[in-house]
């Protein structure tokens, strides 16, 4: 067994005990291994009590033959010798089966340990993954679901924009033709076009202007300009955040700001 899912394992184990100690019901995979742990120290316990018991039987039967060694003749003493030396042979032999048979027995509990340790800790790993798979999923959801409010209320800006810049050019006594939204060039899409009895606007909107937009409106214009025959098109910027850079760059080309 690694350190590392030694470790593990003494953490697993210790979790268990203080769940036990708090009187907190174990799930049933908390029960299967703390039963097999239990087994696995019974096992040792019995080893050692076995081999104890061996050893004090042995002390007992040594010193018994001895006694009577010294009781009898030389004979007898000689025989109780060669049967004190056959039983302890035979002591030992089976001391030595039984040892074998324990450290088979341990090996393949410790096996067993070893096989439901790794199957445990492919089902974490799996539980592990199908939980940050879940959170991803649901991550992706939400930014789903955000862009797409985003969006909404672009679109929504938009309207609002377009239409007060309408309303400002009546309010001037300009008669507003038609408004063409998301009018598409060349260069990309315009996000509003409005034709007055007089003349023509191409309007962005922009939430955070920046000195970029002014450059892509004007040459949006120019391609709008070409595309009408020549006609004279006004670059108009509006939105919500225009800084004072922004407005004094747009106003030095041309640009109407609203």
């Amino acid at each position: 067994m690694s350190e590392e899912i030694r470790k593990w394992f003494n953490d697993f184990v210790n979790s268990i005990v203080e769940k036990i100690k708090t009187g907190k019901e174990l799930n049933a995979l908390e029960t299967q291994i703390i039963s097999n742990y239990a087994s696995n120290l019974v096992l040792y316990d019995y080893v050692d009590k076995r081999l104890g018991e061996l050893e004090r039987n042995l002390r007992d039967e040594i010193r018994k033959t001895r006694e009577e060694l010294l009781a009898n003749d030389e004979k007898i003493k000689q025989e109780l010798l060669a049967n004190d030396e056959r039983i302890k042979q035979e002591l030992l032999a089976n001391d030595e089966r039984i040892k074998q048979e324990l450290l088979q027995k341990i090996e393949e509990v410790k096996k067993e340990l070893l096989v439901n340790d790794e199957r445990i800790r492919q089902e974490l790993k799996a539980e592990i993954q199908s939980v940050k798979t879940d959170l991803e999923n649901k991550i992706k959801e939400v930014d789903r679901k955000v862009e797409a409010t985003r969006s909404d209320l672009g679109l929504l800006a938009e309207e609002v924009y377009v239409k007060n810049f309408v309303d400002y050019l009546e309010s001037n006594g300009e008669k507003v033709v038609s408004v063409y939204r998301h009018y598409e060039t060349s260069l990309g899409e315009i996000d509003a076009v409005v034709e007055t009895s007089g003349k023509v606007y191409a309007v962005e909107v922009k939430m955070r202007a920046e000195v970029s937009d002014v450059d892509d409106l004007l040459n949006k214009t120019k391609v709008l300009k070409e595309e009408l025959g020549g006609k004279e098109v006004y670059p108009v910027l509006t939105g919500s955040k225009i800084s004072k850079t922004v407005r004094g760059y747009a106003k030095g080309l041309g640009v109407l700001i609203i």
